[in-house]
């Protein structure tokens, strides 16, 4: 008889923490399970500051909070806590730590995030009542991927190589030479019907 593979041992929120501060390494929290979290490449991190340099200043003049990376977002429903590479929220945010109720989360997709970012994430994020917009944005070409909550649906769109998309909580655009600003990523392809 074969031996059975122990079960994955879950923390709470505070062993969780404790466990970040002791190796200086983020992990993402479901519900008790950890996931530590890759690295990030040096394009991946040049998106996100020419995203931070697109709508921080826009940010600050509404009030709102604009964070990168290190800020963990809390999604109350499923216990979940996810480190997202930009997070906005125009709510009052009580906690030094975290983000409760943004209205705009952004991930930078790389070849070992990219489905988890489409699925898993994506469902969880608009479990959050306050979030309207969440951008998949890609690295390896000029690509936006756009899902927007309106009254009555999820709305999805995508950009593709050229192209302005609106982000509504913050009353400001975003264009993709923005995001994609002095770096050489080469152009999308058009995907097969």
């Amino acid at each position: 008889m074969a031996a059975r593979a122990p079960r994955p041992l879950r923390l709470s929120k505070e062993e969780w923490l404790e466990l970040e501060k002791q190796t200086d390494q983020r992990y993402e929290y479901l519900d008790g399970f950890v996931y530590a979290m890759a690295g990030e490449s040096k394009r991946h991190n040049e998106i996100v500051l020419n995203i931070a340099d697109a709508l921080r200043a826009k940010a600050k003049s509404r009030g709102c909070a604009f964070q990168v990376q290190n800020v963990r977002t809390w999604i109350a429903k499923l216990n979940r806590y996810y480190y997202p590479d930009v997070v906005v929220s125009c709510a009052e945010e009580s906690h030094s730590h975290e983000i409760h109720q943004p209205c705009l989360i952004v991930e930078v997709l790389s070849s070992s995030t990219i489905e988890r970012d489409r699925r898993e994430k994506l469902d969880a994020y608009f479990k959050i009542p306050t979030l309207i917009t969440y951008l998949l944005v890609s690295q390896a070409e000029r690509r936006v991927e756009i899902f927007q909550k309106t009254q009555w649906n999820l709305w999805w769109s995508e950009l593709v190589n050229e192209g302005t998309l609106e982000i509504p909580c913050l009353e400001a655009s975003l264009s993709l030479a923005q995001i994609y600003a002095g770096l050489a990523v080469p152009e999308a392809q058009p995907l097969d019907p």
